[in-house]
């Protein structure tokens, strides 16, 4: 997990309409407690998985970068290596003198 401090926020959030009932005593401690882990818990794979999957899309997006750099340089070079057919004598209307 790359932000832990987001997971942390999250489940906060998610208890954040727990916390009227605390104040009022109609929530006891081991209650909010257990929910606030089990928010923490699914706020946890909940970042575990968008994480994953936006590092997923990011590698493969490089991935795609460094092949068309690739491929582009090799044309570039395949361009340059190419002989220049214009001048050659062998073809029609360029006969050798």
């Amino acid at each position: 997990m790359k932000r832990p401090e987001l997971v942390v926020v999250g489940a906060v959030g998610l208890c954040l309409p727990m916390v009227p009932g605390i104040l009022d005593g109609a929530v006891g401690t081991v209650t909010a407690l257990t929910r606030f882990l089990m928010a923490l818990l699914a706020c946890w794979i909940a970042g575990a998985v968008l994480s994953r999957v936006l590092t997923r899309y990011n590698e493969e997006s490089r991935r795609a970068e460094i092949m068309k750099a690739i491929e582009a340089a090799q044309r570039s070079a395949g361009d340059a290596a190419a002989p220049d057919t214009e001048h050659r004598s062998d073809q029609p209307g360029n006969a050798a003198i």
